[in-house]
């Protein structure tokens, strides 16, 4: 079997705990790879490293080191490749981790003798200017680092919404309903289910409430204002500027995130260990 193995640099210095793992798995009878980048920085002669493309094809399934942002900077190339993710925690939270790194070694030969599942996560597709985009997490249009209000739009399959003024607008995945969604007052969704949460960022109104939505609607979002210049931001990691009479249309994308499980963690369990407990 071969293991993909993906590490946060700043969550793994010197790579030592990565070192560590990939030596396990070569005591376990399999091949790990790794991306041709780290080719500086792990000197095993049993690690074959690929580029990006090869990597992400032939993993039998792939190793993520790190927390959450790891995850999402990565899932949503490794969803194309339809490749299942188990996800070691290494940062904070590790909402979307299936174990803590002290628990690696058990998950790893748990998924070497086939314990395991795999939850697939709905991600969605945004579109601008023909070009488009997907995330596990959410979309989210909002004012860039301006401190004023955007003038935002929205119909649903081609029926209007609303128009609204605030700092900004988040479309979650049940993923990503526990994630800035949670923050902004938006509903937390079950995971295993596909619907779209649309929640407003501090709107300017007295009974605005979040929506939830069919994963088969299609959303158009645009800004009303000819002053306005809003952005749109995709798991928080781009920033992609929203003109007067430009259209984003937001759907469920044909791709989903796989994520492995290895215990019995129920989502009610995590989500009261990972959220609640951590006021505490």
């Amino acid at each position: 079997m071969k293991i993909g193995f993906i590490t946060n640099e700043d969550k793994d210095k010197d790579l030592q705990y990565t070192k560590y793992l990939i030596d396990f798995c070569i005591k376990e009878n399999t091949i790990p790879l790794v991306i041709d980048t780290f080719k500086n920085l792990l000197t095993n002669d049993k690690i074959i490293f690929l580029k990006e493309d090869e990597f992400f094809k032939q993993s039998d399934f792939i190793i993520i080191l790190g927390g959450d942002g790891t995850i999402l900077r990565w899932a949503k190339k490794i969803a194309k490749f339809d490749k299942n993710i188990l996800g070691i925690n290494m940062g904070n939270l590790g909402y979307l981790t299936d174990v803590e790194k002290d628990d690696a070694t058990v998950a790893i030969k748990n998924v070497l003798t086939n314990k395991y599942h795999v939850e697939k996560r709905m991600m969605l597709t945004a579109t601008i200017n023909d070009k488009e985009y997907i995330c596990l997490n959410e979309v989210n249009i909002n004012n860039g680092k301006v401190s004023r209000m955007i003038k935002i739009g929205i119909d649903i399959n081609d029926r209007f919404v609303d128009a609204f003024s605030a700092d900004g607008l988040i479309i979650s995945t049940p993923t990503g309903s526990t994630a800035y969604n949670l923050s902004a007052g938006g509903p937390i969704l079950k995971p295993d289910i596909e619907l779209m949460a649309i929640t407003y960022v501090c709107p300017h109104a007295l009974f605005t409430r979040p929506y939830v939505i069919s994963s088969n609607d299609v959303i158009r979002a645009y800004v009303t204002n000819k002053d306005s210049i809003a952005y749109l931001s995709l798991d928080g990691q781009e920033s992609i500027p929203i003109n007067y009479g430009d259209n984003v249309y937001i759907k469920k994308s044909s791709f989903y995130t796989n994520i492995i499980k290895t215990t019995d963690l129920s989502f009610y369990d995590i989500l009261r260990r990972k959220m609640f407990e951590t006021r505490e």
